[in-house]
């Protein structure tokens, strides 16, 4: 039995994350279970995914009675290894269970707490491999998993533009500062201003929600880009449009792209880290500089005017989706990495 526990207390990618990891691993050959914090959106979801989870009521990741909490769980469940997401669950397990029991904490931020037990990490994309070992951490402890993604049956065939529609652009993810979806409107303004017939849907929900409507009204284009909240059918949100765009200055492995590539969609986002260590300008995507909006609606004059790379960027994406990030295929490479770990080998061995 393994463990994978997360504390946090809304939804968005790197949640839904949590529970594909859940589903990948028993398949894979290791029974898991979750734990979240109760009434929490996320055990919401996971109930809806018929998830097998505990929840936890969470004080702070410090005081005796919900240590005493997480240390009952532990004792009813028998894990052989705990999983943890986000600093707050694995500050809380490594105080619970100290070396007792093997914990592979996910690390999707530089910092990381490494004065409380770990028997290896995992990471996402190669540039946290980079910055971690940077800040100290052993080469052989840090396991680069890639994010999984659920494969729609049936992705985008058709590139071809509706006879009498707008060309349409989809996005979807946490509506943040960092995700630069204020670069988006501001690059749809110049394609429109070009006399270019186009909308924009953006899918989510967050903070920049109120910043990014005044910016809408502001280039007026409250006719063009809607943002229609969160989606949890992405394939469905995302297919019937023409192009994905991700405008973002700050990503670890974003999800976002995961389903774009596993919609088969044409894909431009930002040149960063994360993005750039599965997508290959002009190969699978078009890559532009984060923070440019003239860059970017260059690049998606360019897809329009080009049905040829529109198709082969869309058919390459997926192609690289079904071989490298279905959850089979991810799913057996972290199960390799936690067996590592039970065999008291270093965490990345062979992968």
């Amino acid at each position: 039995m393994i463990l994978n526990c997360m504390l946090g207390s809304g939804y968005g990618g790197l949640e839904k994350l949590f529970l594909d990891e859940i589903e990948m691993l028993p398949p894979a050959g290791f029974p898991t279970r979750g734990i979240v914090r109760r009434q929490s959106q996320l055990a919401g979801y996971a109930q809806t995914r018929q998830i097998e989870f505990d929840e936890i009521t969470m004080w702070s990741d410090w005081d005796p009675i919900t240590i005493a909490r997480a240390r009952g769980i532990v004792r009813r469940r028998a894990p052989a290894l705990i999983m943890t997401v986000g600093r707050q669950a694995h500050r809380l397990f490594g105080r619970a269970v100290g070396s007792k029991i093997p914990i592979v904490p996910m690390v999707q931020k530089r910092r990381f707490d490494r004065d409380l037990p770990y028997a290896g990490v995992f990471v996402a994309a190669e540039h946290r491999r980079r910055t971690l070992i940077e800040d100290g951490v052993a080469r052989e402890n840090i396991a680069v998993i890639p994010n999984a993604v659920r494969l729609p049956a049936q992705p985008k065939t058709d590139y071809r533009f509706a006879p009498d529609g707008p060309v349409k652009f989809v996005a979807h993810g946490r509506l943040h500062e960092k995700k630069g979806y204020g670069v988006l409107v501001e690059a749809i303004a110049l394609i429109a201003r070009d006399g270019i017939d186009c909308s924009c849907s953006i899918a989510g929900d967050g903070p920049e929600r109120h910043a990014l409507q005044i910016q809408i009204e502001r280039n007026n284009l409250e006719s063009r880009i809607e943002l229609p909240g969160w989606t949890d059918s992405v394939a469905e949100f995302l297919i019937p449009g023409d192009i994905f765009v991700l405008p973002s200055f700050q990503e670890d492995f974003p999800l976002a792209v995961l389903d774009a590539m596993a919609s088969g969609m044409p894909i431009v986002a930002s040149a960063i880290d994360g993005p750039k260590d599965f997508l290959v300008e002009g190969e699978n995507a078009l890559l532009v500089p984060p923070g440019d909006p003239a860059a970017l609606a260059e690049a998606l004059k360019r897809l329009i005017d080009d049905d040829r790379l529109r198709e082969s960027l869309g058919r390459a994406a997926r192609a690289g989706a079904v071989a490298r990030y279905s959850f089979e295929a991810v799913g057996q490479q972290l199960a390799h990495a936690l067996r590592n770990v039970l065999a008291g080998r270093p965490i990345s061995t062979n992968l």
